[in-house]
């Protein structure tokens, strides 16, 4: 996977759900979870693909078998409670893993569940909202933020009127669901009642997550053998972008032949798109766009 070095926290009250999320982003059981507070003390890091439907069409196009996904990092963080910012339950050091994160996703508790307990006595999302936002606001910390509603399954077709735009998802689900193959979600999905484009909820977080770290992605093809997509800054210059496929192409920068990765998919093939004259060639200044595919020319 290519990974950037930019990093989204997971942020919430204790007991919201944050670290079943991160599991289920991971597709596999990393963070412990528990029926009580401050089961995390200790930050939890993962490193998530980020779908893309491009990398397969071009992959498929070109007869390519090995595809490496863009990726990012997620870090499951200790729930904060009210008081954090004068250093009530360990608010000091949980803070401080917010600050060093670049963007947070705020899971917000909308589920019931008698056997674990709601820090604040009861569920209202706008009330936690505004507890942990209200604690980062009194730390100085202001990062661009994604709100989840975490929610039960019996309530993914419920909407919730509150003042902050949100993904809703049930993170249990999404875990018990990452344990299935294809057909074996959508069975189990139909027993539950649930629409099964419901599971979407799960991409899009990591899609939004991208994006709130300003993130597009381009291609490289390595010897007709495997297409790679790479995070990068919005607006990266051409020869930054080259120093992170190999520094050698920064150092021996002579040039970049790009294209968009549909008119690719549509040649067929490079030599074809080529031949076309779909290919440019740009400078070391050229500023990177979203869904390109490049090929650098160094004399290294």
């Amino acid at each position: 996977m290519s990974v950037t070095g930019l990093t989204v926290g997971i942020v919430g009250l204790p007991n919201s759900g944050k670290s079943t999320l991160f599991n289920a982003l991971l597709k596999r059981q990393i963070a412990q979870v528990g029926e009580y507070p401050y089961t995390t003390i200790e930050p939890n890091v993962g490193v998530v693909e980020v779908p893309d439907k491009r990398l397969e069409k071009i992959a498929n196009i070109l007869k390519i078998s090995k595809k490496v996904p863009a990726a990012i990092k997620f870090i499951d963080i200790a729930g904060l409670i009210k008081g954090a910012h004068k250093g009530e339950g360990l608010g000091n050091q949980f803070l401080g893993h917010i600050r060093e994160v670049d963007a947070i996703c705020h899971v917000v508790r909308a589920f019931e569940n008698p056997n674990v307990e709601h820090i604040g006595g009861r569920i209202d999302p706008e009330v936690d909202v505004e507890v942990v936002n209200d604690e980062l606001f009194k730390a100085e910390i202001d990062k661009p933020t994604l709100y989840i509603i975490n929610v039960s399954e019996s309530d993914l077709n419920k909407n919730y009127d509150t003042v902050f735009p949100y993904i809703k998802i049930c993170a249990k689900l999404e875990v018990e669901l990452s344990e299935l193959s294809g057909e074996e979600q959508k069975s189990y999905l139909a027993e539950l009642g649930v629409d099964p484009s419901t599971g979407l909820s799960l991409s899009q977080i990591i899609k939004e997550s991208y994006k709130l770290l300003d993130l597009i992605t381009f291609f490289t093809i390595v010897g007709g053998k495997m297409v790679q997509a790479w995070p990068v800054k919005r607006t990266t210059k051409m020869v930054e972008v080259a120093e992170i496929v190999h520094t050698d192409f920064a150092k021996g920068f002579i040039a970049a032949e790009i294209i968009d990765w549909q008119k690719l998919v549509d040649s067929g093939s490079w030599t074809s798109a080529k031949e076309n004259g779909l290919i440019k060639t740009v400078g070391r200044d050229e500023e990177i766009v979203d869904g390109l595919v490049v090929e650098f020319k160094s004399s290294i």
